[in-house]
């Protein structure tokens, strides 16, 4: 996702009869050491089965995996931990429930032929139904912060320029920072634009203004998540990202 530790704790977003939701984390921006190459299927660095094929290869991009040989799928983050194309930190791989707390994979990641993170990058399809559990869940968190129902709008941002709200931007900014990051982004824009925003807090604002204006050009389908609960978010604050 993909992405930089948030700027100090970030309390819940206190949007209007809305119950905050910790974010989703994924994979961290990296210095990533490369491994072998990626098997010839795979060797396109982009999977047209996935949904929102293009919208996950403009994710590899911005992360950077997808300048790699192969697409990526065989990259390791050595300081973050973060692995394959779409740069998954453990901890999100734990809020989707591959991942035990213990770092052991869990039957879920089994269904997929995943049971050590080598399995993981051996296994472009096994990323892809990571990919798509992940989106699900960003698409949850949004929906219960109410962030989805500011698509259409425009907001200034910190550099004066117009902001389009858009499905893919919203998804992209989440899965750069976090559903809470990007509420508490929204809240400021929206609110009090005019309000002082120290350092640490304006370059993680800035992070979301380039994604949400990098993807406010892309289509994206929102997926279902399956009707069965999943299992509980771990953490809490801004994160990750990014893909």
């Amino acid at each position: 996702m993909i992405g930089t530790a948030s700027p100090g704790p970030v309390g819940p977003p206190s949007l209007p009869a809305r119950p905050p939701a910790a974010p989703v984390r994924a994979g961290a921006g990296f210095a990533a050491l490369l491994a072998p190459q990626a098997p010839a299927a795979a060797a396109s660095g982009r999977s047209e089965a996935a949904p929102n094929s293009l919208f996950r290869q403009r994710i590899a991009e911005a992360e950077r995996s997808a300048e790699h040989p192969g697409g990526g799928w065989h990259l390791r983050n050595p300081r973050s931990g973060a692995l394959g194309r779409y740069q998954f930190l453990p901890v999100a791989l734990q809020d989707i429930g591959w991942r035990l707390p213990d770092g052991r994979w869990s039957a879920l990641a089994a269904q997929h032929g995943v049971a050590s993170e080598e399995d993981f990058l051996a296994r472009p399809a096994a990323q892809e139904a990571a990919m798509t559990a992940f989106l699900q869940r960003l698409e949850a968190q949004l929906q219960r912060l109410g962030l989805t129902d500011r698509r259409g709008m425009v907001l200034r941002g910190l550099g004066g320029q117009e902001i389009p709200l858009t499905e893919a931007g919203l998804i992209a900014a989440a899965h750069r920072r976090g559903p809470a990051m990007l509420a508490r982004w929204l809240r400021h824009r929206s609110e009090t634009p005019d309000a002082p925003v120290p350092p640490p807090l304006r370059a993680a604002f800035l992070q979301l203004e380039r994604r949400l204006l990098a993807f406010a050009d892309v289509a994206y389908q929102p997926l279902r998540a399956p009707a069965a609960p999943g299992p509980a978010l771990a953490g809490a604050g801004g994160q990750p990202s990014g893909a």
